[in-house]
């Protein structure tokens, strides 16, 4: 009992603290997601924040997490709008490698995460531009608030992929889960955060890297509630948050 309370108290701060600025009536974009925790995925943490009168996009190429995430979106009548896709630089067509855990799926394109396990399997998966996407959706940019990025090691080439997204926002948030330390975490021998930063900076956009541990939000529920130790001391990832125009990063702005 005492364990759900926690958990349900963290779930409803969390869903404040890690999209605080995506407002009621804007569009939040989330790429790759999990469906194996559903009350506590991206996709309803966004739709929390932009309901009634906005709308979530999910895009994720693993067909179980679109067919579960369709079935919770159409009992609860949610307004998020899913595309079964990977997410990249080009158009084409690629292998998804099958994680022991969904969060674990990764493009056979690109360095392995040595971190995770594969089941050994694949599946055949289309990609595309998140700018071909948006184009075809006549989605209007200017309405988009927020859009993650937890795509296992594919963040820098989904960047590569939107460049008339990040032109032509005015008023926007990103976060981008990065700082692997493996192959998977780095782009020509450096830190992929850096390469990452360097190019959002180029589009005007704000940002820090804070890996996991030294978040708030994250960093105090972990080690101080659930007494994680596993996190600390140890290599883990980390995530940029970046802001556009009237966006503005928070102090307070956490991710799990």
């Amino acid at each position: 009992m005492i364990k759900h309370i926690i958990w349900k108290t963290f779930v409803q701060i969390d869903s404040v603290l890690k999209f605080p600025n995506l407002q009621k009536g804007e569009i939040g974009i989330q790429l790759g997601f999990d469906m194996i925790a559903p009350l506590t995925s991206d996709l309803f943490t966004m739709y929390k924040r932009v309901k009634p009168t906005g709308y979530v996009l999910g895009i994720d190429p693993d067909p179980r997490n679109i067919d579960l995430a369709k079935e919770i979106i159409k009992k609860k009548k949610h307004n998020i709008k899913l595309i079964q896709k990977a997410i990249f630089s080009d158009k084409g067509e690629c292998e998804l490698l099958v994680g022991e855990s969904a969060s674990w799926n990764q493009l056979n394109i690109i360095p392995i995460d040595t971190t995770v396990s594969f089941t050994g399997n694949k599946i055949s998966v289309q990609m595309d531009r998140l700018d071909n996407i948006i184009n075809e959706l006549n989605i209007e940019i200017l309405k988009i608030g927020h859009i993650n990025l937890t795509i296992n090691g594919a963040e820098y080439e989904a960047l590569m992929g939107m460049h008339t997204v990040l032109s032509e926002a005015k008023n926007m948030n990103l976060t981008i889960v990065s700082g692997r330390f493996d192959e998977s975490g780095t782009i020509n021998g450096r830190p992929d955060f850096e390469i990452i930063v360097e190019h959002l900076q180029k589009y005007g956009f704000k940002t820090k890297f804070k890996r996991m541990h030294q978040l708030v939000w994250w960093g105090f529920f972990v080690k101080t509630l659930l007494n994680r130790k596993w996190i600390y001391g140890k290599d883990n990832y980390g995530v940029i948050m970046a802001a556009k125009g009237s966006k503005k990063l928070k102090w307070y702005q956490s991710f799990s």
